[in-house]
């Protein structure tokens, strides 16, 4: 079930506009609300005492993880005048792709992504889809490393920048592969999907517009970290607001009774 809801998040940020901006203003309109739905666990996953320290730091992130914020850095890094985004190609793609996101097939997105965990699809077409599916693939799993990392990073104390992110990057290798294979199996749900009546040759046609497209695919990666390591350095500069736990407050220098025991009898 878990799954079926990752499914459906993915999915609006899969029909981007073919041009740069296009992808990056997409890719930049998930990072709101997954970092909702991953702020709980965040904090949830400190030592009680931090949870509570943390209010500032969590009041920062929402500040900046924001659409507007990574689509402004990404779109001052990276840029790309290729003619293969003008190909009549993406047309056909952004066609399909629409029509797979109707809300009356979702249902039907459902039992494709299920029966996709039990059968194995053709060699041909599963490389067609996998070499299709590289941009989305690349970007997204980018993006959900880089929001980990930074969750990972939420409790930290004010360290050198070196140190945090060492830290934050081991944190998040306990989990890599985790993510990435549930990002590979849910865009290939969809890819699978959305190209199940078109043929071989067109998919391959798709493929030949987006392959030229890597270096700037790969560039646009290494900005979102760029981006999320500079955001993560600000972070550690959010004070942690720790209080005192009862065991480690100070005794009183006046004791709280009399200094001598009372005279008076006790009453039955």
């Amino acid at each position: 079930m878990r799954r079926l809801f990752a499914v459906l998040s993915l999915l609006p940020s899969l029909v981007w506009a073919a041009s740069p901006l296009g992808q990056i203003e997409a890719l930049s309109a998930q990072v709101s609300p997954f970092w909702q739905t991953l702020r709980p666990a965040c904090s949830m996953a400190l030592e009680p005492k931090l949870q509570m320290a943390v209010a500032e730091r969590l009041s920062f992130l929402d500040e900046h993880l924001i659409a507007s914020e990574l689509n402004d850095s990404l779109s001052a890094q990276t840029k790309d005048r290729s003619n293969q985004w003008r190909s009549p190609v993406w047309a056909v793609r952004e066609k399909l792709e629409k029509a797979a996101l109707q809300l009356d097939d979702r249902e039907s997105l459902r039992e494709y992504f299920f029966k996709l965990q039990t059968q194995t699809p053709n060699p041909e077409r599963s490389g067609l889809v996998a070499d299709i599916q590289y941009m989305s693939e690349h970007l997204n799993f980018a993006l959900r490393k880089e929001l980990w990392k930074t969750c990972h990073a939420l409790g930290l104390s004010a360290i050198p920048v070196v140190q945090m992110e060492t830290a934050v990057e081991q944190h998040w290798l306990h989990q890599e592969e985790k993510v990435r294979l549930q990002v590979k199996r849910e865009l290939a749900a969809f890819y699978f999907y959305s190209f199940r009546q078109t043929s071989n040759e067109q998919l391959q046609a798709f493929v030949d517009v987006a392959q030229p497209l890597t270096p700037w695919v790969d560039a646009t990666a290494v900005a979102i970290s760029e981006h999320f390591a500079n955001l993560r350095a600000q972070l550690l500069q959010v004070p942690l607001t720790l209080t005192l736990d009862a065991e480690d407050e100070p005794f009183l220098e006046d004791r709280p009774w009399p200094a001598s025991p009372s005279q008076e009898l006790l009453q039955p």
